[in-house]
């Protein structure tokens, strides 16, 4: 059994899931194009996911029937037989031989593939159709070989294509094709032209099996079909696959190519439908993929389909930015508005008009019929509460869409409750509190597994509308998991991003906080929206600083955090502008809000922190999350037990200047929230024994030791306490607080 991945580009692979308990011991059934049925055991089918799908929803007894001639399905029989006794080896890439044997694969493996090109393609697509992940990836190694090192000329004459790419347009396409990759000089145009007689031989092998007219359910124009011995097309079309902004330049065969169409639509995320031919830009179904992931593409679509209501209302049902592109005149239509909020379009109003945007009456309107619709309301009536009462009597769901100050207010609240008592779930955590949503002391832990219950399903949906976009289009658009319920290769993209959490306040270890919070926060993004540049996320806390994550690991960061990937000062103040003064603030939680687990992957008592002392150690080490839920709550019940003295400084004070550092202080001392002379200028001398802390020194940062010996030059061996060893330091880089 064996997976792909694709990890920076390069495809990998490496092992499988094993194959289910319910399919050991039995046989299975498989029926080529010509009617012959084979009958292999269960787990061997098992090794081919769409099949092991098929047997588990339609039982061993059923046979299954593919689009694949008998000639093929006999090759696939042999390779399921064989590797059902023998794992597949892992192929490693890049290739660096001509031989699959020196390359990872066995000498079996090697021996198998030797087959002539037109059984490689055929075998290929019933390998991509039946989902066989190994012989999928060992099929495309050989053909890798079988192009590589061969000119383009050379591998035209090869494969029997017709010679109709003109001087002057092949030239044409080396300057955009060298620009795309950022080459300098005479370009080769072998990488590309094996790349193109590949995918050409296999959408060729599509056309014969009818595999192409079973996913389209369309009959292929003949256009399509003769395009495939074309090597003008076949350049043009490896090209703009490999970099859909050639389809600016392309010609007009090319971007006439339905199938090329929707894949740089799906790669540009909606913005080469701009650069289609007419008649593509006129077709319902890629004008509807391209506005699914940018709404502002619709405005590229053809005349006929913008101007059309009935057209116009799927395209907001897909995304609520499609009115942007539609004419002014629908753009400024009362009654079409009201219309698309009755089919429930309510977004339609996200690309309406400034003055629609603005009229009161209008939305109040839109929103009986659909609480979606004030969402796109103008700035100044979503901060306006007589309005935000008014909307809610009328529909409470809207009470999810607005701005935190008003889901906490209890005028709003009630209002939207009275209404509809369903609302009462998107109100702010403090007034779900007071209703009553808390109840029994569990302080919001059914709500969050009701969460997580949520996010799962939802993911589940995501993966599944994704699956046409793992198998067709290129590796940056695939999302960051494996797509379930259907078979698929499981592609891995590793991708961070830059966000800022309240979470860090509230724990010890403000990196490990952030970027927990940060992966949760990336999770929900769909993935198609998700970013593509990749950043190192900066922490914002109590203790967080821009670029801190780099200053105090550098090189030996385990993330592997280098200047060029931080932001740099001037960019990361524009995002923290944005931050704090644009976006609305999260809900503050506090931990007894949170679950067991989630206890205890925030709050461990050691999360963080320098050492305890000996004496406590065993008493922290048995310390429960229970015990420290109890004493929250008790807490909150009585606040005059709260203690409101300032945060302890581990600096020494004026009044205290032999104050130690406290035990249970995090990494790099408490935040002084008051102001107190630095401890260098204090009258801690300089002398063997001195108690210092170690400062701005990588993750050395806060660690304590002992002055041990002075050097000429001024430095000082340091005894650190945590026991890795000592260190040779200047002053400036610790400060003594205990003589």
């Amino acid at each position: 059994m064996a997976e792909t991945y694709e990890i920076f580009g390069q495809m990998k692979m490496g092992p499988g899931t094993a194959c289910p308990v319910e399919l050991m011991g039995k046989k299975a059934k498989l029926k080529c194009t010509e009617g012959d049925v084979f009958e292999l055991p269960a787990d061997a089918v098992a090794l081919a996911y769409r099949a092991r799908t098929d047997l588990l929803d339609k039982g061993c007894d059923a046979e299954l029937q593919y689009p694949i001639k008998k000639c093929v399905m006999l090759k696939l029989v042999e390779y399921l037989k064989h590797h059902r006794e023998h794992a597949c080896s892992e192929i490693r890439t890049p290739l660096i031989s001509d031989n699959l044997a020196e390359c990872g694969a066995t000498r079996w493996d090697a021996s198998f593939v030797n087959m002539d090109k037109e059984m490689l393609f055929d075998l290929t697509v019933a390998a991509s159709y039946l989902d066989i992940p190994g012989l999928w990836f060992l099929l495309s190694a050989k053909a890798a070989i079988i192009t590589n090192k061969k000119s383009a000329d050379k591998l035209r004459k090869e494969f029997s294509m017709a010679n109709d790419l003109p001087a002057a347009e092949e030239a044409e396409l080396k300057r955009d094709y060298a620009a795309s990759l950022r080459l300098e000089g005479d370009v080769d145009l072998s990488q590309l032209a094996a790349s193109s007689v590949i995918r050409s031989g296999v959408k060729a092998a599509e056309y014969k099996a009818g595999i192409k007219q079973l996913e389209d359910g369309l009959e292929p124009p003949s256009s399509a079909i003769s395009n495939l011995s074309s090597w003008r097309h076949a350049l043009w079309r490896a090209a703009v696959l490999d970099d859909w902004k050639l389809l600016q330049n392309a010609p007009e065969q090319v971007k006439n190519d339905r199938d090329l169409v929707k894949s740089a639509i799906l790669t540009s995320q909606g913005a080469a439908l701009k650069l289609a031919s007419p008649e593509m830009r006129a077709d319902e179904a890629l004008v509807l993929e391209a506005t699914k992931y940018f709404g502002t593409a619709f405005a590229d679509a053809a005349p006929e389909l913008r101007n059309n209501k009935d057209f116009l209302l799927k395209a907001v049902g897909v995304h609520g930015g499609a009115m942007t592109g539609a004419p002014d005149a629908v753009r400024n239509d009362k009654s079409f508005m009201v219309g698309a909020a009755k089919a429930g379009k309510g977004a339609a109003l996200q690309g309406a008009t400034m003055a629609l945007r603005d009229d009161r009456n209008l939305i109040l309107e839109m929103a009986v019929h659909d609480a979606e619709a004030y969402k796109h309301a103008s700035e100044d009536l979503l901060n306006d509460k007589d309005f935000a009462v008014a909307v809610a009597k009328r529909n409470g769901k809207a009470l999810k869409f607005m701005i935190p100050a008003f889901r906490a207010d209890p005028d709003v609240v009630r209002a939207a409750i009275t209404r509809d008592p369903q609302a009462a779930q998107y109100a702010h955590a403090s007034r779900r509190a007071e209703l009553g949503m808390i109840q029994d002391s569990m302080h919001g832990e059914v709500q969050l597994q009701a969460e997580l219950e949520s996010q799962k399903k939802a993911a589940q949906e995501e993966a599944a509308s994704t699956l046409a976009l793992a198998t067709t289009a290129g590796p940056r658009q695939v999302p960051m998991q494996a797509l379930p319920s259907r078979p698929t290769y499981t592609c891995m993209k590793l991708q961070k991003t830059v966000q800022f959490t309240a979470m860090s306040t509230m724990t010890a270890n403000m990196g490990q906080s952030n970027y927990i919070a940060a992966n949760s926060y990336l999770d929900k993004i769909p993935g198609m929206q998700r970013p593509e540049v990749d950043a190192v996320g900066l922490m914002w806390g109590a203790v967080g600083g821009i670029g801190m994550r780099f200053k105090a690991f550098a090189s030996e960061d385990i993330l592997n955090a280098t200047p060029e990937l931080l932001l740099t000062i001037p960019d990361s103040c524009k995002v923290l502008c944005a931050a704090c003064c644009t976006i609305n603030p999260p809900e503050w939680f506090s931990a007894s809000h949170f679950d067991k687990f989630s206890r205890e992957m925030y709050l461990s008592p050691s999360a963080g922190q320098i050492k305890l002392e000996e004496q406590t150690t065993e008493v922290a080490a048995q310390a429960h999350w229970e015990k420290h839920l109890e004493d929250d709550r008790k807490a909150l019940q009585d606040l005059a037990s709260v203690d409101r003295r300032p945060v302890p400084d581990n600096f020494a004070l004026v009044k205290a200047p032999a104050q130690p550092a406290l035990a249970n202080a995090p990494l790099g001392g408490w935040p002084s929230l008051v102001s107190s002379p630095p401890s260098s200028g204090g009258s801690v001398p300089l002398q063997k024994g001195t108690r210092v802390r170690l400062t701005g020194l990588r993750a050395k940062n806060g660690v304590c030791g002992t002055l041990a010996q002075q050097y000429g030059d001024g430095k000082w061996k340091v005894k650190l306490d945590d026991g890795s060893g000592n260190a040779l330091l200047r002053p400036g880089f610790f400060e003594p607080f205990l003589a």
